[in-house]
């Protein structure tokens, strides 16, 4: 997680909002470890706060005075906001109360909030065990809406005994009821068993949520681990991925297969590029080949735009292999060479011969000259 500071003066300071749908919050680390000093070094609480709203619901990204957290909030649970004018409105729920003070202009909003814990349930917390809850904690139990029916809904799962470091990770990674019910529906529908809360956590931080892993199921790769499942995520492969690979003929692709691919830089957009340039049958390994030796299409491209039409993907690689650009052959064209073919061009460059080389020697008076002559003299260290 990262650390940062971030001074009183800009802590009250409105930033832009970059994500409007994403429900994933940030905890930003603080300069201490001690969670009490949570408000101690700023002006008091309030943070700040910038908002848009966006098909009945409203994203508001919070500022604290050592962390930034962004959620997603229905817009009628936020009540008659201030609209054109400045003003105020309440969001209350177990945890306490969010009170905010600002102003909306159409569909963005901006202003203060201060956050007022509720004593009872920090009691009803302190009977569950939960003894040294921080201001900053209660927050986030306030973000996920952590209340004592989302309690009940653990035990009735069977996870009872939650420690404080666990309800941490709860908070802190928006794990909010809706995030656990698909996670547990998850569960027991492909028959993974009892997952602890910290591997779920893990899988939350990873980005590995029940409708990832669902979207594979549902094409037909049954069988997932959850460490396949993180692997997955963790090298970009999505459901979308694969659909792309198997609509280039990769019908069969394995999960493996999909992962060396992405791993490769090989996707579905890269092998059509190749195709527009008339590759009309590249395989996914000719594909995984080409990339590792650097062909793109544009060089591809640059190179037929040359008149260079019949060049073959085998070419193509090859000339990468050997340092052999666009740019390094039209300087030697406009040496005089017009009628250069590929092979040459090869052979020059693995000689050293350069158009700048070339035009050195054509301005001492050895101007016609033939290709292979200038190799020669290359060769003899003139």
């Amino acid at each position: 997680m990262k650390r940062i500071v971030i001074t009183s003066l800009v802590m009250m300071a409105t930033f832009a909002v970059t994500c409007l749908n994403s429900t994933a919050q940030q905890r930003l680390g603080r300069s201490s470890n001690d969670d009490d000093d949570f408000f101690s070094q700023s002006s008091g609480n309030p943070g700040a706060w910038s908002a848009v709203i966006r098909n009945e619901k409203t994203y508001i990204q919070f500022m604290g005075f050592q962390w930034s957290s962004g959620y997603n909030f229905a817009t009628a649970e936020l009540g008659v906001l201030p609209i054109g004018k400045e003003g105020t409105f309440t969001l209350k729920r177990e945890a306490g109360t969010l009170t905010f003070t600002g102003k909306f202009d159409d569909d963005r909003g901006r202003g203060t909030y201060s956050f007022e814990e509720n004593a009872a349930f920090k009691s009803y917390l302190a009977q569950e065990g939960f003894s040294a809850i921080t201001e900053e904690l209660m927050l986030h139990l306030f973000f996920t809406n952590i209340n004592k029916e989302y309690f009940a809904y653990m035990k009735e799962n069977g996870y009872q005994g939650v420690t404080l470091e666990q309800l941490k990770d709860l908070a802190y990674q928006n794990m909010n009821r809706s995030v656990i019910q698909d996670y547990f529906e998850l569960f027991k529908k492909e028959g993974y068993g009892k997952v602890s809360l910290e591997r779920m956590v893990e899988l939350r931080e990873h980005g590995v949520s029940a409708r990832f892993i669902n979207g594979f199921h549902e094409m037909g790769y049954k069988d997932i681990s959850l460490d396949k499942a993180q692997e997955l995520k963790d090298h970009g492969v999505s459901v979308q991925t694969v659909k792309e690979f198997k609509t280039m003929g990769a019908k069969d692709i394995t999960l493996d297969e999909a992962i060396e691919l992405k791993d490769h830089g090989v996707s579905a957009e890269y092998i059509h590029s190749l195709n527009e340039m008339g590759f009309k049958d590249i395989t996914l390994e000719k594909a995984t080949e080409l990339r590792d030796h650097g062909v793109s299409a544009k060089f591809i491209k640059e190179l037929q735009e040359m008149g260079y039409k019949d060049i073959t993907p085998n070419q193509a690689r090859e000339l990468r292999d050997h340092g052999v650009s666009a740019t390094f052959i039209r300087e030697i064209k406009e040496c005089g060479f017009a009628d250069i073919d590929l092979e040459r061009t090869v052979q020059l460059r693995d000689h050293g011969v350069s158009a700048d080389y070339i035009r050195k020697l054509q301005k001492k008076g050895l101007n016609n000259l033939s290709l292979d002559e200038y190799v020669r003299l290359k060769d003899s260290g003139m």
